[in-house]
């Protein structure tokens, strides 16, 4: 009898070595969600760094951009001054946003500025093959400028030259002759296309727009003086 119960003890405790654990159940491996495309959106605006009067850089000259693309009168100089201030309050206005006057993640939005682009942009970048970059700083901060009004990659050596030549990247640069801003547009010469205002030749956004449309009409006549000493 004793060895039958040893026997029967044994047994059982075989068959319980590869049993589950109570209230265990077979499952696969969880494995994580991906963030949905709202969620994104919503991590990117709680994330944004607001822009307010005061603040200079990309961003703001990007603001102002925009405003100008929709018929606000801003400078595009990058600083968030008085006039900037003035045309987000109107711009928030006229779309029923919290009027502030500062450029917050709904106000940025509105002016059909991705949340992405407000990202910091790395401390490191690689120039594209073939993307020419002019050594002066004060010369190659308006690179970007030119390609959005219209010039192509392709005529940015030689322009970035003539800027150089014209006014060594100064958009302030003017002289008794009437020739102002980045390209030293002659207004006196100019002033049927240009309107009244000739100051607004200083506006480097607009002095190179013009430029532009000279350079479609004559290509680099108007910069003779100049252009011939920069290589094509």
């Amino acid at each position: 009898m004793t060895r039958r119960v040893a026997v029967v003890a044994a047994v059982a405790a075989c068959l319980s070595v590869g049993a589950p654990a109570a209230g265990a159940i077979d499952r696969a491996p969880a494995t994580p969600s991906r963030p949905s495309a709202s969620e994104t959106v919503s991590a990117s605006a709680s994330s944004f760094k607001a822009l307010r009067r005061g603040d200079s850089g990309t961003r703001v000259r990007r603001v102002q951009y925009a405003l100008k693309k929709r018929g606000f009168h801003v400078a595009t100089n990058g600083k968030f001054g008085p006039l900037t201030h003035s045309a987000v309050r109107r711009f928030q206005r006229i779309r029923r946003i919290k009027v502030t006057g500062t450029v917050g993640a709904q106000t940025w939005k509105a002016l059909g500025l991705p949340l992405a682009a407000t990202k910091p942009s790395p401390t490191t970048t690689t120039r594209p093959p073939g993307v020419y970059r002019h050594p002066s700083a004060a010369v190659e901060r308006w690179h970007a400028v030119a390609l959005q009004v219209g010039w192509a990659e392709r005529d940015w050596k030689r322009l970035s030259c003539v800027i150089q030549r014209e006014s060594r990247g100064n958009p302030r640069a003017q002289n008794r002759s009437t020739a102002m801003g980045l390209l030293q547009i002659l207004y006196r010469v100019h002033r049927v296309w240009v309107g009244p205002d000739a100051t607004i030749l200083l506006d480097p956004a607009t002095n190179l727009k013009f430029g532009l449309k000279m350079f479609k009409g004559r290509g680099w006549k108007p910069w003779a003086s100049v252009s011939h000493l920069c290589d094509a």
